[in-house]
């Protein structure tokens, strides 16, 4: 539907960091995009690089994502990753975009999984034990201990994500100020308050495969209870976050 010549939507990306989920949006054909982030300078790159890609349907705005009743329309499409979960309330931030999609729109979100992130909850116990402060080198130190074997339980924590390997990527995966994690039925609750219904998780085929096996009864994939179960099973599915589309009740 959203391709449709005669259509012209409205799309926000909450959170746009540098300009990667812009990029991807150009999928969306005849869209007009609106991207906000609270970072001039990831705004900034994002405005180059779609230049550089030659996109020009997008309009950039510095702007919290708790205020965009500002726009004063509402949207056809939402998407927001990686952005909800580092917020003070994740429900709050949540509510705020939903008040801004339009009955029977879309919306795609990505949350961190409390199961896939065990071991990350583990490093940030260390380093809160540690008394650790968020500096350069503190960073670069508590990464070094790790890799020489010094943190017997966070042996595995390089082979985790490649952000490990860079002074940005690992001060974002362990040394957040602020991170929320979810379950299944944590994120069925927060969709249920949302009045919005949960249309399916964003997988290789491969996963989804292995899952149409052990629930054929869940012909849509849509259980969160079957993921619940299958996620205890499979610890690894949601590594990078539950990457999910919600459809918001018509009126």
């Amino acid at each position: 539907e959203l391709s449709s010549p005669n259509i012209r939507p409205n799309i926000l990306i909450a959170g746009c960091g540098t300009g990667n989920q812009v990029i991807n949006a150009n999928r969306y054909k005849n869209a007009q995009i609106t991207a906000i982030d609270l970072s001039s300078s990831s705004l900034a790159y994002a405005t180059r690089k779609t230049k550089e890609y030659g996109i020009n349907n997008v309009t950039f705005k510095k702007m919290d994502l708790l205020n965009v009743s500002s726009f004063g329309h509402l949207f056809d499409l939402i998407e927001c990753s990686g952005v909800l979960h580092h917020m003070e309330q994740p429900d709050k931030g949540l509510s705020a975009l939903v008040q801004q999609l339009k009955p029977g729109g879309y919306i795609k979100i990505g949350l961190y999984s409390s199961i896939a992130r065990k071991l990350i909850v583990d490093s940030r116990f260390k380093i809160q034990s540690l008394g650790l402060n968020i500096t350069p080198t503190n960073i670069r130190d508590f990464r070094s201990q790790i890799i020489n074997g010094e943190i017997i339980e966070l042996l595995d924590l390089p082979k985790y994500s490649i952000d490990f390997y860079s002074l940005s990527g690992f001060r974002d995966l362990c040394f957040h100020v602020q991170e929320h994690r979810f379950t299944t039925d944590a994120l069925e609750k927060l969709l249920n308050d949302q009045c919005l219904v949960f249309c399916g998780f964003m997988l290789p085929e491969s996963v989804k495969k292995v899952y149409r096996k052990q629930f054929p009864e869940d012909t849509e994939m849509i259980s969160l209870t079957n993921w619940g179960k299958f996620e205890e099973q499979n610890p690894s599915t949601f590594r990078s976050m539950y990457q999910f589309w919600a459809q918001k009740l018509p009126k």
